[in-house]
């Protein structure tokens, strides 16, 4: 019964809209081989689930009847499209019956309407009218217009450019403004799924920034879906950032926002979310492996491992590939920028980095200082380097900025930036 529901049901959508004319013949195909509403609804659920495509089933005269039915639904309100054609001459050459016995069919079928008392309801004024009606006698409306004006749309194309939203329908104090913001980006689309109204939305990702009401208005709704380039992705892996981008758009400085100035934590980055700041502490320092050099092989180097650091960045703004004000050809000028090796000193740009345990890789270092006439050695563990003050730092962003040819009003507002 549900494939044979089905198959009926596909031929209805095929133009992509479900007409209340075409939903009282469905009705009436479900009546006449005696299925249940269960299983009209699961017919329903499953053409809208699946890429469907017709399949007969049963025994020869049942694939017959089928197909009589699905001519029913096409004709139901006077022609059939050309959709619904190859809809139909797809089913008949399952069934494997000839171009003539099809034609006597859809003879005999045109027919058995013309004779059937079937009535709908008249959508402009509600009474009783006869199913082949064009025009309401009660009220003189014309059926057929009204009806396409009440004809709802079952599906929509997913665009396979940019990013696109769909949700569904819901008691949410956000949905109104949701559904208004949806209906002003570039590509929308409305249809009707398993009885529930289903909305999409389409941006370029260049202009990303402008999905940003309706993702805000769609916070913790649950039937809601993301589509990057037509591949569905995990809400959080694409809109991880959106949080972040509101609190820059908030922030007193926006320029320097993404920098940490605010907070007195500098990430040369360019973007918080990287994880990566410019302090003593920051575990990226230990990236890389110490070595000696020189002459006698006494000179301590600290050579960074950049594909480490590289690796780092990418897994953590994965998330944030999509921010508009993420810039990655800064962050590859950074890494660039940033020496291949140290020499840490006391007095010099980097230090040793000082660990309370000893560490794979971990080098023990002997500091000897002065003071009062009196000699002190310091001895500890290092496995890594630590910048001596934020303004190397800040060189290495200069050149970075100098190279990415960065705006100088973000520029300025940055290499001001005082530890």
């Amino acid at each position: 019964m549900v494939r044979y529901l089905m198959n009926v049901i596909g031929l209805a959508r095929a133009d992509n809209s479900l007409s209340p004319r075409e939903s009282g013949a469905i009705e009436f195909v479900q009546t006449a081989i005696g299925a249940r509403k269960t299983e009209l609804n699961k017919a329903y659920k499953m053409v809208e689930d699946h890429a469907f495509t017709p399949e007969a089933v049963g025994a020869w005269s049942d694939q017959i009847k089928n197909l009589e039915h699905i001519i029913y639904v096409a004709l139901i309100d006077g022609s059939i499209d050309e959709n619904e054609k190859l809809y139909i001459l797809n089913f008949a050459k399952q069934v494997k019956i000839s171009q003539e016995q099809l034609n006597v069919i859809i003879s005999d079928v045109k027919t058995s309407i013309a004779a059937t008392t079937q009535e709908i309801k008249c959508p402009g004024c509600g009474a009783s009218i006869a199913a082949t009606a064009k025009f309401c006698p009660q009220c003189g409306a014309n059926v057929v217009v009204a009806e396409a004006d009440q004809s709802v749309a079952v599906s929509y194309e997913i665009p396979t450019n940019g990013v696109a939203i769909e949700f569904a329908e819901s008691s949410s104090a956000n949905f109104g403004m949701a559904v208004k913001a949806m209906r002003e980006a570039p590509v929308n689309g409305e249809c009707i799924r398993a009885k529930k109204q289903w909305y999409m939305a389409c941006w370029p990702r260049s202009n990303i920034a402008d999905a940003f009401e309706l993702v805000n208005n769609l916070k913790g709704q649950r039937n809601r879906k993301v589509y990057l380039d037509g591949e569905e992705r995990q809400w959080n892996d694409v809109f991880d950032f959106v949080n972040c981008a509101n609190a820059r758009k908030a922030a007193y400085r926006p320029n320097e926002y993404c920098f940490g100035i605010d907070e007195k934590r500098l990430n040369i980055w360019g973007c918080r979310k990287a994880g990566m700041d410019w302090n003593e502490w920051s575990s990226w320092f230990g990236y890389g492996a110490y070595s000696k050099t020189g002459m006698l092989g006494r000179t301590v180097v600290f050579t960074f491992d950049k594909s480490r650091i590289r690796h780092e960045l990418e897994t953590s703004l994965h998330s944030c590939q999509l921010c508009p004000h993420l810039r990655f050809d800064l962050i590859e000028a950074v890494l660039e920028e940033i020496p291949e090796q140290v020499t840490p000193s006391q007095n010099g740009d980097w230090r040793y980095k000082r660990d309370y345990n000893e560490a794979p890789g971990a080098i023990e270092v002997k500091e000897v200082s002065r003071s009062g006439g009196m000699t002190f050695t310091n001895e500890y563990y290092s496995s890594g380097v630590s910048p001596a003050s934020v303004y190397v730092g800040l060189e290495i962003l200069k050149r970075a900025f100098q190279r990415c040819q960065v705006p100088k009003d973000i520029s300025a507002a940055v290499l001001e930036y005082k530890e």
